[in-house]
């Protein structure tokens, strides 16, 4: 609970922040700019914007939310079905939550829980991040392939320059961001309310093409924070008590003996077992809650059969964040199809 009020909840403000100060628009413009012209152009700024987006919200149905609002439109005008287009958005915006330099809450707790910097875990994620979305570009070309989907116009497509003209201070709060961190080795929640002060700072005075932020719209972000973040707090509420009883019980090493046991202490064969719990776990957990119970009940017996602890935790949580886009309740997906 203190990690979820202390660490995750000023780096949701900055997202709600660059939300409400353009920072959605900047980067669906950046990526429309980047990738609008080439063959399925639409659903590879769906895909680079999500990732860009992704960097600074946490969330994979804000994420769907702030740039599937233009994204999914776009993908539709220009040939893919609309379920094509919402799935894409929503496979997109789920790996947000393994972008660093802000991943999901999740990533928080198992700095935590494996008691090292953030920046470590956030330094772990980055190539799997990338390969995440590499994947992810190569499958929607090979889909704008078999459609014939070509790219936007350029007429129709925003300027690079005039685009990083526009929002040049984007970029800023997040270098602000990583350096304090890695260099000055500040904790994670100071990281977040500096970048979050200069963004505000910087938008107050220059704003987006031309429109400055009002002083409300701040504002109404902090407001904003506040709804979003009831949900996570009392997951990671019922996650501590959780972890609680599984510890005083003893349950936790017992479950870890039993799975050791089940599977001769094989590597492979404890991979699949927990692959598979994640996946039921899934099913109706978001990604918070199905990486406490797997980090509590399953990394002790991967760590025992020789994988090293982060490279555990990082497997739990590729498998937490599927939990969006694994029906039957998959949010991105429900966020997306509206």
């Amino acid at each position: 609970l203190q990690i979820a009020v202390v660490v995750v909840v000023p780096f949701i403000l900055l997202g709600q922040v660059l939300g409400r100060c353009g920072g959605s628009e900047f980067f669906t413009d950046l990526a429309r700019a980047w990738m609008g012209r080439y063959r399925g152009g639409s659903a590879k700024v769906a895909v680079a914007g999500s990732a860009l987006f992704g960097m600074i919200s946490d969330s994979a149905v804000a994420n769907v939310s702030a740039v599937g609002v233009v994204t999914i439109p776009l993908m539709k005008r220009s040939g893919y079905p609309a379920q094509i287009a919402a799935a894409i958005e929503a496979v997109g915006s789920t790996g947000g939550q393994l972008m660093p330099p802000i991943m999901g809450a999740a990533a928080f707790l198992m700095a935590e829980v494996l008691q090292v910097p953030y920046v470590e875990v956030m330094i772990a994620a980055i190539i799997p991040a990338f390969l995440y979305y590499l994947a992810l570009f190569f499958q929607v070309d090979v889909e704008a392939a078999k459609r014939g989907i070509r790219g936007e116009p350029a007429g129709r497509l925003p300027q690079l320059l005039a685009v990083l003209r526009s929002g040049w201070y984007f970029p800023i709060p997040f270098i602000a961001l990583v350096y304090t961190l890695v260099a000055w080795n500040w904790p994670a929640e100071y990281s977040a309310l500096a970048a979050t002060a200069i963004l505000i700072g910087l938008s107050l005075v220059f704003g987006y093409k031309g429109r400055r932020v009002p002083l409300r719209e701040v504002l109404r972000a902090v407001v904003s924070t506040g709804s979003a973040v009831v949900d996570l707090i009392l997951i990671c509420a019922v996650a501590g008590m959780f972890i609680g009883i599984l510890n005083i019980t003893g349950l936790a090493f017992g479950l870890t003996l039993q799975l050791l046991t089940i599977t001769g202490q094989s590597l492979p064969a404890m991979l699949v077992v927990t692959a598979v719990m994640a996946i039921i776990l899934g099913l109706g957990l978001p990604t918070v809650g199905v990486y406490i119970i797997m980090a509590t009940l399953i990394a002790p017996a991967l760590v025992k059969v020789g994988v090293a602890p982060m490279a555990a935790h990082m497997f739990l949580l590729y498998f937490g964040i599927m939990s969006m886009v694994t029906p039957p309740v998959a949010l991105s997906a429900f966020a997306a199809a509206n």
